[in-house]
């Protein structure tokens, strides 16, 4: 595996305490905890060479060590997942880290490769940040505010996130691209993060990566394939099973 600083670390922030769907790591998809359906997808991803889990709950520490997963304790106090990153990065040494949502357990190791190579190639442009978004926005993501919008500069970088359906057809029709809550950061990157004030964008808009923005920071990003299905609320769970019947998996 070589030395940990030239590694690339996945890690999952798992939170017990939301406001949609308290325990949410916890809850049964398909007969296994969803926080390890994630994993097990994070460890098909043949960039990644180690995967921890962040959380501040001691119910998913001990979920954790009963299924031999690493575990990093964070404080209780992040405002965000990329603030518990940080943390875990202070801590744990890599040459790169990728964020994982917990409540992705459809999502496609490929997705997680191709957001690291996104950023493995931009960092010679000076960049420390990459996500990824998805194509085509459908009519029910548009009229979402819980879907965030993503607007690519010609260069493959990030012009701009938003919950409003952006670009507005204003002389002709253009494609909306949906934000993915996958990213991939240096470590300069997330001390950064973690320094830096929040701004009034973000405040308003509640979009996390927004602060690179703000500060006039360059993110990277690459389109991948549609496919996930986030569990948000108890009833995506069907629809999670139902998606994983459909693929031979439950």
């Amino acid at each position: 595996m070589g030395d940990a600083a030239q590694q690339i670390l996945a890690v999952i922030p798992a939170r017990w305490a939301s406001s949609r769907f308290p325990g949410k790591p916890l809850a049964m998809i398909a007969g296994k905890p969803m926080l390890q359906w994630v994993w097990q997808r994070v460890q098909a991803a043949p960039s990644v060479d180690a995967v921890a889990v962040a959380t501040d709950d001691e119910r998913i520490v001990e979920l954790c060590n009963a299924y031999g997963v690493d575990v990093v304790m964070t404080s209780p106090d992040h405002e965000t997942g990329t603030d518990r990153l940080a943390e875990v990065a202070a801590k744990r040494p890599a040459r790169l880290y990728v964020n994982v949502q917990g409540d992705e357990p459809l999502i496609d190791p490929a997705a997680i490769d191709a957001v690291a190579r996104c950023l493995d190639a931009a960092i010679s442009r000076g960049i420390g940040v990459s996500t990824a978004y998805i194509e085509g926005a459908t009519p029910e993501q548009e009229a979402s505010p819980s879907s965030v919008h993503l607007v690519p500069t010609l260069d493959g970088c990030v012009l701009t996130f938003s919950r409003l359906p952006i670009p507005l057809s204003f002389r002709e029709a253009g494609t909306r691209n949906v934000h993915v809550g996958l990213y991939a950061f240096t470590g300069d990157a997330l001390r950064n993060f973690s320094q830096w004030e929040r701004g009034p964008v973000e405040r308003a808009e509640s979009i996390e990566l927004m602060r690179f923005l703000e500060h006039g920071q360059r993110i990277a990003c690459t389109p991948i394939a549609p496919g996930s299905i986030g569990v948000d609320h108890p009833e995506d769970i069907p629809l999670a099973e139902a998606a994983l019947r459909a693929r031979g998996e439950a």
